[in-house]
């Protein structure tokens, strides 16, 4: 199986380098991180993620406007919300918006892995499932 590419985007850099550290030692993956939406929006444009941990709190393009870009740009992306400003509202918007899941930093990373690797995991699912309904289009 492809290593995923991940892509945690929050405005604390110190943070964004533990979950690195701490997601590297889990996945053996290692991480790219951001600490704003504009420069979120420009990495994946630019590259093919899996998953994005997404901070809603951040200055700039906050992470609710964040994740509505990004599903414009690519819908299959898969999208974690992560915050430590959570509330109900938050977490039924971020849903309607297209996100994977949320998880408040409370919880930590206890929660978040398990998250990040369903959203792989489905991400990967929604490919094939993608391509096989291409293939069985090509060869009709």
């Amino acid at each position: 199986m492809k290593k995923m590419k991940l892509l945690i985007v929050d405005d604390e850099p110190d943070l964004c380098r533990v979950l690195a550290d701490r997601l590297n030692v889990l996945y053996s993956i290692s991480p790219d991180s951001c600490h704003s939406g504009e420069e979120a929006l420009k990495r994946i444009s630019e590259m093919d993620y899996d998953v994005v941990v997404l901070d809603i709190e951040m200055p700039g393009i906050d992470g609710m406007e964040t994740l509505k870009r990004i599903k414009e740009i690519k819908p299959g992306l898969q999208v974690v919300m992560f915050t430590g400003h959570g509330s109900e509202d938050r977490r039924r918007l971020s849903e309607t918006l297209g996100a994977f899941n949320y998880v408040d930093k409370i919880d930590g990373l206890s929660k978040l892995a398990p998250m990040i690797e369903g959203a792989y995991r489905l991400r990967k699912a929604l490919e094939d499932t993608y391509a096989e309904v291409a293939l069985n289009e090509y060869t009709r």
